[in-house]
């Protein structure tokens, strides 16, 4: 029998891109999820031995960074977007030959440590943190398995998801129908989504490659995300801190949070979310310093929490050993990241440049060099995303406002407090350098900086709150082992450990009853009858036809068809585009001269009209009824479609 240690890694690496190659079509998606981001750390890795728990988190992360990048490349080299899965297994075959050919002979594979290896295997420190991120990502799935959803009262979705995840999944049916980077807003035909877009990519390429509804594998892959997410913490603690301080982490961080359940019990709101993040008295946004937020209600900053904890791991790495690989790979994914979400890779590349040039002032210059090159690495694969936002609205505009210590106090709780001796405990440690450096951007850029898509400058809590948590799980990890190593009085000990405590039980409340509402609202966005009419379009309409609804925050036309209507309400096509055509359209939809309407259409480029419970009170609806200009495609007894003759 063979044993699998002689055989060269290169031979699992190009089976891996093997697999990637085969047309498996749906039978590919678990594949596409890992294999990407498996070939290559194995491939990084040259043969050394693998750790289960890091090969999880490089699989899952790495995916994230390769799948849309490749899905980037296919479309600009006019290959096409359904060749993404094919392209990687094929690079992951032609690096792995070049590393067998060109290998290192001399080179011995290092001896395994049993000592290591023994601690390392503990099932404690293997198959717990993955029992404890399945538990997390089962959190997550809950509402989310209910919200969208078609059911007897039509599609349904969650009271705040009918808002941005309405927008978000609109972006990704819009670019399974027509593939296009950036993708095309179907909110406003012709225009696209030039930032932030990467997610859309990745999700919309899966569903392309596989044949599986968007919707389907943007619902597995948020629970994945939350995975993937507490495996990084999971890593990125213990390389920085200590095995304990990453399992206290991969909850504090995930689940912990601030005050914010105190005002919610006091006030009681119908709506948690707005009231959270724009009714708080001196503390609006408050809610945003939790991680959970970004997994129940999805978006681009959810895909982009996992890249920037990712980035921790690799940053740490690039510390501890100076090569030029992963420098490459550090840099690789910080190019990556603000295609994910512009503001979260802001902090993050304000940090690493404060490194550089604090490495630069130690006269630590091989330190410094290699983590230069990795920001310029960074920079030129980023750098297309600044001429993508050339010519559109202004997303960066300076501010200088400041929180108050209240709004910090409620933001955080007396976590904060944890992580500030934390912190100080772990001065000495060159790996923590990273994360304090990130919170010191984090705090520049909340009181200094403010980067507002919709006066969104909260986000930076989020951000601070990595540090927060992490330093916070390191100071319990310490006064834990203290207590075992009984170092301390009794007195004192004891002091410490309520204090603990009392942190810990004051930071979950605030999770639990976003959670709760997540997990019970409802909004019907489309009656059965709607979706029977949405049903239709997706069967018998053009792939590019444009289509007239009444405007508004929530179409149903976009999520459900992938079809693009003229114009869905100024929300965001003012934020992404800098455009608002509220006053245009409104006078449309109360047109009465069928001719004229008929007209206005036309330079609209709209084929179809929907007529649904929305538009019934307009105009509009009487006028379509002239069959001169207007026809009646399919009708039932609550909607009806009408296209424009000569369209």
């Amino acid at each position: 029998m063979i044993r699998p240690q002689l055989i060269p890694y290169q031979c699992w690496t190009a089976a891996i891109g093997v697999l990637l190659l085969l047309p498996l079509q749906s039978i590919s998606l678990p594949l596409l999820f890992v294999l990407p981001g498996l070939g290559f750390y194995v491939l990084y890795k040259a043969g050394k031995q693998i750790d289960i728990l890091e090969a999880v988190c490089y699989s899952i992360s790495l995916t994230l960074v390769l799948v849309p990048t490749a899905a980037t490349v296919m479309y600009l080299t006019g290959v096409g977007i359904a060749m993404t899965g094919a392209s990687i297994g094929l690079a992951v075959i032609i690096v792995s030959i070049l590393s067998f050919v060109f290998r290192k002979n001399s080179t011995k594979p290092p001896e395994p440590n049993s000592r290591t290896d023994k601690q390392s295997h503990k099932l404690v420190f293997v198959a717990l943190p993955i029992l404890l991120a399945v538990v997390l990502a089962l959190v997550v799935s809950v509402p989310l398995s209910k919200s969208p959803v078609v059911s007897d009262e039509g599609l349904v979705m969650n009271p705040t998801e009918a808002g941005d995840l309405n927008f978000h999944l609109s972006i990704i049916a819009r670019f399974v129908e027509s593939p296009h980077v950036p993708p095309e807003d179907p909110y406003l035909p012709s225009h696209y989504v030039v930032y932030d877009f990467f997610m859309h990519v990745y999700v919309g390429t899966l569903s392309v490659v596989t044949g599986i509804s968007s919707l389907t594998i943007f619902k597995i892959t948020v629970p994945l995300l939350f995975f993937a997410l507490s495996m990084n913490i999971y890593v990125l603690c213990r390389r920085t801190f200590n095995n304990a301080t990453a399992l206290i982490a991969m909850i504090l961080y995930t689940l912990g949070g601030g005050l914010a359940w105190i005002v919610i019990l006091a006030q009681r709101p119908g709506d948690v979310f707005p009231y959270l993040i724009y009714q708080f008295t001196d503390a609006a946004a408050v809610k945003y310093d939790q991680t959970l937020l970004y997994y129940l209600l999805p978006q681009p900053q959810t895909f982009a929490l996992v890249i920037l904890t990712f980035a921790f791991t690799l940053w740490v790495t690039l510390i501890k050993e100076l090569k030029v690989r992963n420098l490459l790979l550090f840099g690789l994914t910080l190019g990556v990241l603000p295609y994910y979400h512009l503001i979260t890779a802001f902090p993050l590349y304000l940090a690493v440049g404060i490194y550089v040039v604090y490495k630069y002032a130690r006269r630590q210059v091989t330190c410094a060099q290699y983590h230069a090159g990795a920001l310029a690495v960074g920079g030129a694969i980023a750098t297309p995303l600044l001429f993508l936002l050339i010519g559109g609205p202004a997303q960066v505009t300076v501010a200088f406002s400041t929180y108050s210590l209240f709004f910090i106090f409620v933001a955080f709780g007396l976590i904060a407090i944890l992580a500030c001796a934390g912190a100080y405990r772990s001065l000495n440690n060159e790996a923590t350098k990273p994360l304090l450096l990130f919170a010191f951007s984090a705090i520049v850029a909340v009181n200094f900086i403010a980067l507002p898509l919709t006066d969104n400058s909260y986000r930076f809590l989020v951000y601070l709150w990595l540090p927060v948590a992490l330093f916070a799980s390191y100071y319990i990890s310490t006064v834990v082992a203290g207590l075992t190593a009984a170092r301390f009085s009794s007195a004192k000990m004891s002091l410490k450990v309520l204090a603990i405590v009392a942190a810990l039980l004051l930071a979950l409340p605030t999770s639990y009853l976003l959670w709760d509402f997540y997990n019970e609202g409802s909004y019907v966005l489309a009656s059965p009858a709607e979706v029977q009419a949405l049903q239709w379009i997706n069967g018998n309409t053009p792939k590019d036809a444009i289509f007239l609804e009444a405007p508004s925050t929530f179409p149903r036309i976009p999520i459900e068809t992938g079809r693009r209507v003229v114009f869905a309400g100024s929300i965001y096509t003012i934020q992404y585009h800098g455009v608002d055509l509220q006053t245009e359209i409104d006078a449309l939809m109360n047109e009465r001269s069928p001719e004229s309407l008929s007209l206005s259409l036309l330079q609209h480029n709209v084929s179809y009209v929907f007529v649904g419970s929305r538009e019934q009170p307009y105009e509009i609806a009487t006028t379509l009824k002239d069959t001169n200009y207007f026809q009646s495609v399919y009708s039932n007894p609550m909607v009806i479609i009408y296209k424009v003759k000569n369209s």
